[in-house]
Parts: structure tokens; sequence; C-alpha cells
């Protein structure tokens, strides 16, 4: 995409999920003409993701709607200009979480519904097997705020969903991954807990847990390209 396009065109996350295309059209067609308006669904289940994109028209356009803030359906939305996917995976990371150990039964609206206490979410999803389409038993949160990250972070111990302990880690691109390959079991024996937790003991956890959790790492780094 080339810069002039780029200008015009801005990320809209935190969405409402019963919101429609036409909805998010109109409510940006009050500031000026809107050439495209994109909301992007679950390859899975068709359901909204929470998050799309808008091109305005005109750049002027595009830096009114940036310098105020925006409630639809009464949820405060953020809008903030769209990056390219290179830039993006840089600026996303701070923000963004590993979820292990997930049950195959987790559905991507309750994944999205526990990890949403913490913060606005910006995009949610729970990986399957692209042949079967079977969970794979891990996903990845990005949320709108970095803070919410530490949030979670610090609640490590306490993260259950359907009543089973979930591995939550702050997700590394893949490059930095391969370079810590041999680090990946000792940094899960030494999960980010209170003090006070440290002395609960790793080996305490379902020992499958374990290997599933280290499956799921290394799943994320050879297959990088399926989080498209």
């Amino acid at each position: 995409m080339n810069t002039k396009a780029l200008e015009k065109k801005l990320f809209i996350g935190g969405l409402s999920a019963e919101l429609k295309e036409q909805d998010i059209k109109a409510y940006f067609g009050r500031f000026g003409r809107v050439e495209k308006c994109s909301l992007i669904l679950d390859k899975n289940t068709g359901r909204s993701r929470c998050f799309g994109f808008v091109t305005m028209a005109n750049p002027s356009s595009v830096q009114v709607i940036l310098h105020r803030k925006h409630l639809i359906l009464g949820k405060e939305v953020e809008c903030k200009p769209a990056v390219p996917k290179e830039k993006n995976e840089k600026v996303n990371r701070s923000r963004k979480i590993f979820v292990g150990g997930l049950l195959p039964e987790v559905t991507n609206d309750e994944f999205y519904e526990y990890f949403e206490q913490f913060g606005d979410i910006e995009d949610s999803v729970v990986m399957k097997d692209r042949v079967t389409g079977k969970p794979r038993g891990f996903g990845f949160i990005t949320f709108t705020k970095q803070d919410s990250v530490e949030k979670v972070m610090r609640n490590y111990s306490n993260n259950f969903i359907r009543e089973r302990w979930v591995e939550c880690k702050r997700a590394t691109p893949k490059e930095e991954m391969n370079n810590s390959l041999p680090a990946i079991e000792s940094n899960l024996s030494s999960p980010e807990l209170p003090e006070g937790e440290l002395k609960r003991s790793w080996s305490d956890r379902n020992s499958c847990d374990t290997e599933e959790l280290c499956r799921n790492l290394i799943d994320y780094v050879l297959s990088d390209d399926d989080k498209e």
C-alpha cells in the first residue's frame, strides 16, 4: 500500500461484537466520505473479531477522527492510523499475549470474554488446525493498551478458563523466539508469580499441561503464518 493510501486508512479496535459493517460505515460517515469499510470476521465461526478498518476519502477526515474520542453503541472504540504488517508486529508485541493450555471446548467468545476484564481487546483468536479444524489448545490476545498485559501477568497464577489454569505469556516475535528456543523450558519453569507464590513448585502442575505448553510455544514459532 502506498503512503497516500495509508494516510487515509484507520484501524478501528474494541468494537462491540454485534456491530455490522454498515453500522461502522454510517458512524464514520459523519466525518466525511468513507471509501471502504471492512469488519474482520473469524474464519471458522463468521463472527466479528471486534476490529476492522476504515478508509476515508480525504486525509483531513482522518485527522478529525484521530483527535477525538468515539463511542459506538455506548462503547469507546480505539481509532489509530493503519500500520503495515511488518511495522505493526513490533508495535503490537508489547500489547499481545500467548495463552496456552486451553481446553478444546473453549470458544472464541469465552476466550474474549475472560480477558476483557483486563482491558479493551483489539483482537483475539483461538488457534485451530488448518486441516482438521480442531482447536490447537492455545490462542492470542492483543489489547488496546499495554498496561492490560501487565494486569494479566500480575494475575498469572489465577487465570482460569472453564476451571482450568491457562498459561499466559507475553507474545514474542518469531525471530526472537528462534534465538531463545533452548530457554523455553526454563522460562516455563520460572513463571512470573507474585511474591509468596514462588514457593509453589512448577512440578505441582499437571505434567501433561507442561508438555502441551512447550509444544504449543514451539508450534507458535514453526507456524507463525497461521496467525494471519
